[in-house]
């Protein structure tokens, strides 16, 4: 098994695998081994997933067997990682997808209704990714900064009108991410819409993405075990198993209403945990990880507003 990530280096981004505890840019090795068609960002992997896939694990099979120079590799100790996809297309978050979230939120009475698809926003990938161990800016004006831990699906094949029975094809991988909420900036009862989505939750760099991504062939998509923590205390923990709306019938709704393309994001929704329940919120220096299967985990730090 192997992960994919973005590896900061003095050249820029460079795509990287992951083996055991080396990281191994793809490019390099791919030349060195003699594999065509692989480039050095994780855009484009995702991108061509159906051939670049197979090439991957070549990469692998050769590396692991001694084909490549071990200069090549990275220790992860002594790599820095970026977001696994720095400029996506799209990135769609689907909401209201865990019952035990809806219940702690007084919202219960939101029911899944058959036929009918999820409903799900989208955030603009240009501003508000970041990525393993940035600094991230609790926005001016916000008091109550909460945390939501999702699972990010990436997508390997694009299509418009999916059909539920195909959809976990287009699937290349699974990351991790929160979807930081200004709780406060999100409610506005005042106004004729009643919630703010661009200011409660697409902020920029509010929607950490990492720290790498495992090819879905490697796990279970649909039992995928998450969790987060703020300053090591876990808030979060469960599994894709108990989303309301499962990975096909997302993508189908998803796909039904915008056209989804090859190394698009998708946020699935966060389980129970969250802060506002609690009446906690997030404050400057607190750190919040949050971890994924195979992936490991990814901790961002939270800063004043600049």
């Amino acid at each position: 098994m192997f992960t994919l990530a973005t590896l900061k280096t003095g050249g820029g981004l460079v795509a990287a695998m992951r083996l055991d505890q080396t990281y191994w840019p793809v490019a390099a090795c791919a030349r060195a081994a003699k594999i065509d068609g692989l480039g050095g960002d994780t855009f484009g992997l995702f991108a061509a997933w159906s051939s670049t896939f197979p090439r991957l694990k070549r990469l692998a099979r050769t590396i692991a067997a001694g084909g490549v120079k071990p200069a090549l590799g990275v220790p992860a100790k002594r790599a820095r990682l970026d977001t696994p996809l720095r400029y996506p297309r799209k990135i769609f978050c689907v909401g209201a997808n865990y019952a035990d979230h809806l219940a702690e939120m007084n919202a219960s009475s939101i029911k899944k209704v058959p036929g009918i698809a999820p409903f799900f926003f989208m955030k603009p990938p240009s501003s508000v990714l970041s990525g393993p161990g940035d600094k991230l800016r609790i926005p001016r004006g916000c008091n109550n900064l909460d945390w939501e831990a999702e699972v990010v699906v990436v997508f390997g094949k694009g299509g418009k009108n999916i059909a539920p029975d195909k959809a976990l094809g287009h699937i290349a991988g699974y990351s991790m991410g929160v979807d930081f909420t200004a709780r406060d900036l999100f409610a506005d009862p005042g106004s004729f819409f009643k919630y703010n989505f661009v200011l409660g939750k697409c902020q920029d760099g509010l929607s950490p993405v990492g720290p790498e991504v495992v090819p879905a062939a490697f796990v279970d998509g649909e039992d995928y075990p998450f969790s987060l923590a703020v300053n090591g205390l876990t808030k979060q923990t469960s599994s894709t198993r108990h989303m309301i709306y499962t990975l096909a019938e997302q993508i189908a709704g998803v796909s039904a209403a915008v056209t989804i393309e090859p190394g698009d994001l998708m946020f699935t929704g966060s389980p129970a945990g969250v802060g506002l329940p609690r009446g906690e919120h997030l404050r400057p220096g607190d750190k919040v990880s949050v971890t994924g299967q195979a992936i490991g985990s990814m901790e961002v730090l939270m800063v004043g507003p600049g």
